[in-house]
């Protein structure tokens, strides 16, 4: 599941304020002014910074609200117009406003989804970047012939899974069910370099990562194909409240979406996690290698 779980508590704190004004009533659009807000994890914070720097080349006044908190706050800010637009993610978005749907392939979830906003909010154009669940391993386990999910499947009984706490109620079953894969062990590991060196170490043999981890890339891991496509497709999306935008500024951010494929996200994280950029800065520099 995506990483968007944090204390209802904390988030209430953070969209009430100390006092009794609302820092996002007290911020939202003035004089056609537009709020672009984020969830709470960086590569959010970045997806929003790259909206925020290609709707001020349309001349717009345009303000941040980092951070803000779990799904279930920014998607109703959306919808209130709190905030005009949010970056989010279409397999993970379906599944909050329509529990019950079952899609997982790229236009299937993306078209489903346009059908689960409403009719305060519009959907724009999906990206071709792409930050889902994906399972990894060494480069040594893979020249053993496990390149996917179905060379898993017959021989999960001789690896260890980690993953976080939510994977085994969310996946084993069907992991299962799609690919006969009953895993040696699977245990609870904590995401990021935790996960990398438990894998690494060949405490795990499998790892449970997301796709635009520059991890990946660093530590020569292989990521195993989902042919069956059980994890849903995890396309980033503007999410934006019904007719804030001018049609111009629809065409800027679905021209950022055209642009940005998973390995330049991938890129772009690698910068933030790596070498510490600041995402401000590294927005602008995408948004202008995009021509606006």
């Amino acid at each position: 599941m995506k990483r968007l779980l944090v204390c209802a508590a904390a988030a209430a704190l953070l969209l009430s304020g100390c006092g009794s004004q609302d820092p996002l009533e007290a911020n939202q659009s003035q004089d056609g002014s537009l709020v672009i807000g984020s969830a709470d994890f960086a590569e959010s914070e970045l997806l929003m910074n790259i909206y925020a720097e290609a709707l001020k080349t349309t001349g717009a006044d345009v303000q941040t609200r980092p951070r803000i908190g779990a799904r279930e706050f920014y998607v109703n800010a959306v919808r209130n117009g709190e905030l005009s637009v949010v970056p989010d993610y279409t397999g993970n978005l379906l599944q909050y406003l329509n529990p019950q749907s079952t899609a997982t392939e790229t236009q299937q979830v993306y078209d489903q989804l346009k059908g689960a906003v409403g009719a305060d909010m519009e959907l724009l154009d999906q990206s071709p970047a792409e930050d889902s669940d994906v399972l990894t391993v060494t480069a040594a386990t893979a020249g053993t012939g496990v390149r996917s999910m179905s060379d898993l499947g017959p021989r999960c009984g001789e690896f260890v899974l980690g993953a976080p706490a939510e994977w085994k109620s969310r996946w084993e079953a069907k992991i299962a069910q799609d690919y006969g894969c009953v895993f040696k062990e699977i245990r609870s590991v904590e995401a990021g370099n935790i996960t990398i060196s438990a894998l690494t170490s060949d405490q795990i043999q499998v790892a449970n990562l997301f796709t635009t981890s520059s991890q990946i890339g660093a530590n020569n891991l292989v990521k195993l194909d989902d042919p069956k496509n059980m994890f849903p497709a995890q396309n980033v999306v503007p999410l934006a409240h019904k007719g804030k935008l001018t049609p111009q500024q629809v065409e800027v951010l679905n021209r950022v979406s055209r642009a940005l494929d998973t390995d330049k996200l991938t890129e772009l994280n690698r910068r933030l996690e790596v070498e510490k950029a600041n995402p401000a800065d590294v927005a602008k520099e995408f948004v202008t290698t995009v021509g606006l």
